[in-house]
């Protein structure tokens, strides 16, 4: 049984299953039991046995960051997560949030765990019940006499799913990349007690404040506005020749502001190789998604039968 010492929930089951190598387009792992997890307000969250998951709840991008979705202290809470974005049984929001608990449960350091829950955030799944009206058809038939259907609307809720962040639009995912390295080294620099620097300038690390910045630039990688009104990105940061496998603090160790970043233009563009903080300039916003080498996303994983 897994526990931490701050309560954010606890597992309940050792996770136990069967990795099936050879599933397109990813390996799925088959629960042998079921494998439940408490959250910290007491509500029960279960994965059946025979569940199979593929870790796709994850933007798969960013799994050079975590080394995999399966592997470490992320498999029991990266479990529970792919479920429930596949079965859709609660909201976007407290599955989303619940992989936040699972993970700082299951011992993932805070900064790590923010960074993660803001990525699957902005960048995952995400749907949301609304009220429909359905027409409901009533037939009956008394003997002798003519068959009668009566038709009557009712409200009932509805599935949505929202619309995505499109990850294989290399303009939308160069950005991307940025914003989520910067926010990576915003959480690591500051221990986790920032998340970003916006537009609006720092923002601090809270359950609600790490999903209303990802609404936002959801709305913004979405939309595709960064080609407008670039500056509503904030701080961006590029990855070096390691990829997004090592996040570094800021220079210094210190968070940078809006007004100590160079802005990236065809002038500026050697200096983003230099681990500084930059600002896109929305007449420029292509020359991230020129600079994007593909090789620099890539994972290895390692497969384990039976969990951790």
């Amino acid at each position: 049984m897994l526990e931490a010492q701050e309560h954010f929930g606890t597992f309940l089951d050792e996770l136990a299953g069967k990795w099936h190598p050879n599933e397109k387009p990813r390996p799925l792992f088959e629960l042998a039991h079921d494998f439940r997890f408490e959250d910290p307000n007491s509500l029960l969250w279960i994965a059946p046995a025979g569940t199979k998951v593929d870790g796709a709840s994850i933007p798969q991008f960013f799994w050079t960051t975590l080394g995999g979705p399966f592997e470490g202290a992320y498999i029991n809470a990266s479990v529970i997560h792919d479920h429930y974005c596949h079965t859709r049984e609660r909201t976007a929001h407290d599955t989303h949030r619940n992989f936040y608990y699972g993970m700082r449960a299951a011992g993932v350091e805070a900064w790590k765990a923010s960074l993660m829950h803001w990525a699957v955030a902005t960048f995952g799944p995400t749907w949301k019940l609304e009220k429909r009206v359905v027409l409901k058809q009533r037939c009956g038939q008394a003997v002798g006499e003519a068959l009668r259907c009566t038709t009557v609307p009712q409200l009932e809720s509805v599935l949505v799913d929202a619309a995505p962040v499109d990850l294989s639009d290399p303009a939308v995912l160069a950005v991307a990349i940025g914003k989520f390295n910067a926010v990576a080294r915003t959480l690591r620099t500051s221990e986790g007690r920032i998340l970003d620097v916006s537009s609006s300038g720092p923002v601090a690390v809270t359950l609600e404040g790490v999903e209303a910045n990802a609404a936002r630039y959801r709305e913004i990688f979405r939309a595709k506005t960064f080609s407008d009104t670039a500056v509503d990105l904030g701080v961006l940061a590029w990855p070096d020749s390691q990829g997004l496998a090592r996040i570094d603090l800021w220079p210094e160790g210190r968070i940078p502001s809006l007004e100590s970043t160079f802005i990236l233009t065809p002038q500026t563009l050697d200096e983003l190789g230099t681990s500084a903080p930059f600002q896109l300039d929305a007449g420029y916003s292509g020359l991230l998604r020129d600079q994007l080498d593909l090789k620099l996303l890539a994972t290895e994983v390692e497969l384990k039968d039976g969990g951790v």
